[in-house]
This record gives C-alpha cells, sequence and structure tokens, in this order.
C-alpha cells in the first residue's frame, strides 16, 4: 500500500514538475508554467492511500519529479496549461490530466494497474 501511495504521489507530482537539465530548458526556452509545484494527490476510489503530498519541478513544459528517479515520467504542460502525462514504475502505470493557470492546478489521475483514480490539487512554491 505505501509503494502504491508512494507511486501515486510521484506520478502526479511528477506529472507537474521535474528537473530536466539546463539543455532542455535551453531547447525549448522557458515555459509559462516553469517552477516548483507542491502537489496534493487525493484518492478517490481503489485501496491506494487517501491523501499524499508530492514536490515536482516543469522545466521548458517538461514534467519529472524532482530529485527522485524512481518514476519514469513521460509528458509535459503545454504553454496553454495543459497537463498530459504518464507515469511508469515497474509494471504500474497511472495517467494524469489537468490544467495549470495562474500558479495553480488540478485535475484527475487514474491507473488502471493499481485500480485506483482521483483528483491532485497543485500550488506553485518557487
Amino acid at each position: 500500500m505505501r509503494a502504491a501511495l508512494m507511486f501515486l504521489g510521484a506520478v502526479v507530482g511528477v506529472s507537474l514538475l521535474g528537473p530536466v537539465g539546463a539543455n532542455a530548458q535551453k531547447a525549448r526556452g522557458a515555459g509559462p508554467f516553469d517552477g516548483v509545484y507542491a502537489v496534493d494527490v487525493y484518492t478517490q476510489s481503489g485501496a491506494c492511500d487517501r491523501v499524499f503530498r508530492w514536490t515536482i519541478q516543469v522545466v521548458g513544459g517538461r514534467v519529472s519529479t524532482h530529485g527522485d528517479g524512481f518514476v519514469q515520467a513521460s509528458g509535459l504542460v503545454t504553454d496553454k496549461g495543459a497537463v498530459s502525462l504518464a507515469f511508469r514504475r515497474d509494471s504500474q502505470v497511472a495517467n494524469v490530466a489537468g490544467r495549470v493557470r495562474s500558479g495553480a492546478g488540478s485535475g484527475t489521475w487514474s491507473s488502471p494497474t493499481m485500480q485506483c483514480a482521483g483528483s491532485w490539487r497543485a500550488a506553485r512554491v518557487s
């Protein structure tokens, strides 16, 4: 259960933020939603932990986990604030969707492999 929670937090956290490196940032330029975000993940169905908090980073619109590499994230935050990501760890997968605007964001997540789903909220902290 704890591993699923950590994975889920990383999934949603990574879905919003994550260092990608200076070269990627230079190649794409700074995005309007770049920054570090605190993300609260809420499970509304399934046996995953009910609440989890994660910190993520967005660089050049690309998202990855902030300081943690145990989850593989692929996705981005568009210049209009649409969030679309998929996260994988071993055989676990979670899909994240939503929107970021004015330093805050929200959306939904679901995992067919963990059989859980819910929502997330994020606020930019830097």
